[in-house]
């Protein structure tokens, strides 16, 4: 008896289930074909659009008079340290092409003087004489 099939107990209500599926995807389906099912989802986003864009000015004031920084702020920021890092990249890559490297030879690019001799000071200051 213990191979015996059994009958499932939720067949019928997935069977069910798949039913009411189908027939609200083909109503919902009929529903959002029509123009104004359009019209409406239209005016709704344009409400919503218009509740954030309210939102973010409000913030923005608010974060101006605490002197704190805005989205937009921060935002600004990650640009400007983007083209920071993105230009240090470029110099490394500059610098070891051009094979420059530190004094203890890891490779790091080494400090280079703007002109020949700007490395250290000159040395004008000479020692008393006892």
């Amino acid at each position: 008896m213990a191979n015996e099939t059994q009958a499932d107990p939720f067949a019928a209500w997935r069977d069910w289930m798949n039913q009411s599926e189908r027939q609200w995807n083909s109503f919902l389906n009929e529903a959002m074909a029509t123009e104004e099912f359009s019209r409406t989802m239209g005016r709704g986003m344009d409400v919503f659009l218009n509740m954030q864009k309210q939102m973010n000015e409000a913030f923005g004031r608010m974060f101006t008079s605490l002197n704190m920084p805005s989205r937009t702020d921060i935002m600004g920021l990650a640009d400007r340290l983007s083209a920071i890092e993105e230009r240090l990249i470029s110099l490394e890559a500059t610098l070891s092409a051009s094979g420059v490297t530190s004094a203890n030879g890891t490779g790091e690019a080494a400090a280079i003087p703007a002109k020949p001799g700007m490395g250290r000071p000159p040395r004008t200051r000479q020692p008393h004489a006892s």
